[in-house]
């Protein structure tokens, strides 16, 4: 069987809903670090064998559960295309809805130091968000007055500070409040977010 051929065998496609679903559910009651691959195997009712007929490690299943949860759910525009200004607030409520969806899973895993590439991934996945949105705003590279990658990481680190801290305080506004708020934030800068004068700043 190739490879394209097995991703749409209903026996794996299963198996691996199956094992994303018990790695899900271990997080929150024993952490990433505590969970072996027997563990994740009890839970979904297989054997290790098949684990390691779909997945490396446990680190690799994290990744797919991450894709499946949030970059396949809420996917990027499409390469040929620039996304549409007035669609942004859905777009990021619906990221917001799925994590809220998963709540206990990914506030255990932002939290876990054992595992930076999660995080690591959250963030360049917003940061791939952000990217075709800045082309949306400022299309234009001589126009830019910060540099790209600057203002990229300063939308990854941001959001994804948010995202830890709505989660740790028990998610205090609706995910539909936050998608505005971040819109806000990002599209209107932090003066005119806070209602203040914008002001000439002595920066060349």
């Amino acid at each position: 069987m190739s490879k394209k051929e097995r991703k749409s065998d209903p026996r794996v496609i299963r198996s691996r809903q199956l094992l994303r679903a018990a790695l899900i559910s271990l997080i929150p009651e024993k952490g990433f670090a505590a969970i072996s691959v027997q563990d994740i195997a009890d839970r979904a009712t297989l054997n290790r064998a098949t684990f390691y007929l779909h997945y490396q490690d446990k680190t690799e299943l994290l990744m797919d559960a991450f894709e499946e949860l949030i970059a396949r759910a809420t996917p990027l525009p499409p390469e040929d295309g620039l996304p549409d200004l007035a669609s942004a607030p859905d777009s990021i409520e619906r990221v917001f809805n799925r994590i809220a969806e998963h709540a206990d899973f990914f506030r255990v895993m932002l939290a876990e130091e054992n595992v930076p590439a999660f995080a690591a991934r959250v963030r360049a996945y917003v940061e791939e968000v952000g990217l075709k949105w800045l082309s949306v705003l400022q299309p234009d590279d001589e126009k830019v007055v910060v540099p790209r990658e600057i203002a990229i990481n300063f939308i990854g680190s941001a959001f994804l500070g948010v995202i830890v801290w709505w989660l740790q305080n028990d998610r205090p506004y609706p995910a539909e409040d936050m998608a505005v708020q971040l819109l806000r934030l990002t599209a209107l800068g932090l003066h005119r977010s806070l209602g203040l004068e914008v002001v000439s700043m002595p920066i060349n």
